[in-house]
């Protein structure tokens, strides 16, 4: 289980308030309206591949950051905002798409093969930058 995703007691089982869909669908709808901002501010093949790759890694950092910020404390609703912000901003079936459909072969195989393993790091380095230190003198 993902720690910074659920509350601190992970055994607890509880429904989802109406505040927190309502900030998860906010949050969704204003990550695609930015991404898609993002992604028409130049008409080129390139400028796509090279958009897309930039807004997943940025989008795991910012996942990453609120995973070790939020961790273990107890905030649904700005969990809720941050992940469907996240996750509207963050495209991987459009990263997919782009993928099979550029021309270049390996520019390609490239940002298949980095785009997966930058995100990832990003996502750990926004983690471990945010998270709370433990058992640090106060």
């Amino acid at each position: 289980m993902i720690e910074g995703l659920h509350s601190a007691n992970r055994r607890e089982s509880r429904r989802r308030s109406a505040g927190e869909y309502v900030a998860v669908t906010v949050g969704g709808a204003f990550g695609a309206a930015l991404r898609y901002e993002v992604w028409t501010w130049r008409a080129s093949p390139r400028w796509l591949l090279v958009s897309t790759f930039g807004v997943n890694v940025f989008g795991c950092l910012v996942v990453g950051a609120a995973l070790g910020y939020l961790w273990g404390r107890p905030a649904p609703v700005a969990r809720a905002t941050v992940f469907g912000l996240a996750c509207g901003f963050t495209t991987f079936g459009l990263y997919a798409f782009h993928a099979v459909t550029h021309r270049g072969a390996w520019n390609s195989v490239v940002y298949l093969l980095a785009t997966p393993v930058v995100a990832l790091v990003a996502m750990a380095f926004g983690a471990a930058i945010t998270r709370p230190r433990t058992g640090s003198a106060r």
